[in-house]
């Protein structure tokens, strides 16, 4: 199978940008229809074409934008689904420089600060299609909450830049430490909630 999907990959990359055309016209040697319509599939994923309609695709100029995430995205976290497809995850990476990342009230996301505080441990992604980082941005609140911004991370695979998501206005409780990791803590959450909910009632 990856030999037919190099060769498919190659043969591909010899046709027009952004011409609609048929599967067919993306066959190679010895290669079945069927095994064709995987492939194209799985080169879609990868950000190589875009499937336009039922049968029909077209090369595309290959998006790749490193994304670094550190809350809810991350994987074994809430919303990590969000990159189940059209991403690849590099692995785990910290921050260049320091920033200021904080809890809301209760416990349930972090968001970062330009604040030169710690530096802020993550994971790093690949993003394949630009769809998947408009998907992103739309569930981040961009450019209203958050900002899309590209930093320095390091990983085990050196250093690069890539984007991450930082509030430029919000208002930091002052009792707040600065976190240098978030971790979901379910106890923790209904800790904060049973405090907030206290202080509503002797309020």
């Amino acid at each position: 199978m990856q030999k037919y999907i190099k060769e498919v990959e190659q043969h591909i990359s010899k046709l027009p940008l952004d011409l609609p055309m048929p599967f067919l016209e993306a066959k190679v040697k010895d290669i079945s229809t069927d095994t064709l319509r995987r492939i194209l599939h799985r080169l879609h994923d990868k950000g190589v074409v875009t499937i336009v309609k039922r049968g029909y695709f077209k090369r595309v100029v290959p998006f790749s934008e490193l994304l670094f995430v550190y809350g809810s995205l991350k994987k074994g976290f809430d919303n990590h689904h969000l990159l189940d497809r059209y991403s690849k995850r590099v692995g785990k990476a910290i921050t260049v420089g320091k920033f200021g990342m904080y809890e809301d009230s209760f416990g349930n996301y972090p968001y970062l600060v330009a604040e030169p505080k710690k530096r802020v441990h993550g994971e790093l992604y690949l993003i394949l299609r630009e769809e998947l980082m408009d998907k992103i941005d739309e569930f981040e609140g961009t450019p209203d909450f958050y900002e899309r911004k590209k930093i320095l991370v390091k990983s085990h695979k050196g250093t690069n830049r890539a984007f991450v998501y930082i509030r430029m206005d919000a208002t930091v409780p002052e009792n707040q430490q600065p976190l240098k990791e978030w971790k979901d803590n379910s106890d923790y959450k209904v800790k904060l909630l049973e405090e907030y909910l206290e202080s509503v009632v002797e309020a």
